[in-house]
């Protein structure tokens, strides 16, 4: 509930809101809080501003087919992004758009490699079955064909996904895997798994930087500082990374690392 406080567009219109009510006891203060809150919300719409969010992050790069075969992993790591009851045609529970690309991309993994896949995420619609990971495998399964998956349906958040799968993964013997994420997460991803004593090779997919062609020079437009429905989107995913990343390193410094029994798979 903070991130819809927090985050954009939320965030620069309840600042926005907070002038407003103060304009007639504040004027210059109130106008200010105004001024911001709204240039906030225009400027966190536009592609310029969501790319900038994105660099700042430092996505991984994406892995070439030759990296993949060659990075040395024992296993496919994908994380959940979240479920949908919007595809009725699907059942009354299915897989949002973030956690379908993420496991699409873990199933061309796996046949690039044949690797066992590990979905992680424990999320449930108002606790209401499937979870996360049990959707996620079916879909593998049903799907993409792929037999050999593990399920960790117990996380509710990326450091409990790192957490519960590291005894999981243990319990089978792997010790490297490739880690499938988006690649604005994977950086909070890498250092969740990395504390929970796993040997993570980021696997990213839906990079919000866009790389031009060779022979094609990079220019900012006058269209990328107005704001669009898809860098709004982008440049939220971009600050919800930034403030995620922030809370964790936090957290980490003041709090030991989670114990995690083992679950069954």
């Amino acid at each position: 509930m903070l991130e819809l406080f927090l985050l954009p567009p939320g965030g620069p219109l309840c600042l926005a809101l907070l002038g407003l009510l103060l304009r007639l006891r504040r004027p210059r203060l109130g106008s200010a809080l105004i001024t911001t809150g709204l240039l906030a919300a225009w400027l966190l719409s536009t592609p310029q501003m969501a790319a900038t969010l994105n660099r700042a992050l430092a996505p991984p790069p994406v892995l070439s087919d030759e990296a993949i075969r060659e990075s040395g992993a024992e296993a496919i790591v994908v994380l959940a992004g979240g479920l949908s009851v919007r595809a009725p045609e699907y059942g009354p529970i299915d897989l949002n758009a973030i956690t379908l690309a993420r496991l699409r991309y873990g199933a061309r993994l796996q046949r690039l490699t044949g690797l066992p896949v590990l979905v992680s995420g424990g999320y449930r619609d108002h606790g209401r079955e499937p979870s996360e990971a049990a959707r996620m495998a079916a879909v593998l399964s049903e799907e993409y064909g792929v037999r050999e998956v593990w399920t960790e349906d117990r996380s509710q958040n990326t450091r409990e996904n790192a957490a519960y799968s590291a005894p999981m993964l243990a319990a089978q013997g792997v010790q490297r895997v490739l880690l499938v994420s988006h690649a604005a997460h994977l950086p909070r991803a890498l250092e969740a798994f990395a504390r929970a004593g796993v040997d993570a090779v980021p696997a990213p997919t839906q990079s919000f930087l866009w790389t031009p062609p060779p022979g094609v020079e990079a220019t900012t437009e006058a269209a990328d500082w107005l704001p669009q429905a898809g860098a709004a989107w982008e440049a939220w995913y971009a600050s919800h990374e930034l403030l995620g990343r922030l809370w964790y390193r936090l957290r980490a410094a003041l709090t030991p690392a989670p114990e995690a029994a083992p679950s069954a798979t």
